[in-house]
């Protein structure tokens, strides 16, 4: 498989780079510390920690590709294994991104309704 690097093996290296260029950008922007309140920062920072991940298995997997093309690199039982790995990595952290932002949402809205309650009860008196 030696030969010469396909434009798209190029590509897919430079977009795994962008990603982590970006969602660096994003996950700082949407994870400050006295951003917890703004739900669009919270989930610019959950999409940028996810660019970031996808940007790492990116250049994960195109490196190894790249490898394999320049220098026999690794082994195809273990491009294979380290391909299923990289992925299944990607879709736990897909899974927990969703699932912290649903949890997010659900303690804001109950941090609301505590909130509005408390001045209800503030005005009654």
């Amino acid at each position: 498989m030696h030969g010469s690097i396909p434009p798209n093996l190029i590509l897919s290296l430079v977009f795994g780079m962008g990603q982590l260029v970006v969602g660096g950008g994003l996950a700082w922007y949407g994870l400050a510390p006295r951003r917890w309140r703004q739900w669009r920062a919270v989930f610019a920072g959950a999409a940028g920690v996810w660019f970031v991940v996808s940007g790492v298995s990116e250049l994960i997997v195109s490196g190894m590709e790249l490898a394999l093309r320049l220098g026999g690199g690794p082994g195809a039982a273990a491009f294979i294994q380290t391909r299923g790995l990289v992925d299944s990595a990607l879709f736990i952290v897909t899974g927990a991104l969703a699932a912290g932002l649903v949890v997010y949402f659900i303690a804001m809205a109950v941090m609301r309704r505590r909130e509005a309650g408390r001045m209800e009860s503030e005005r009654g008196r």
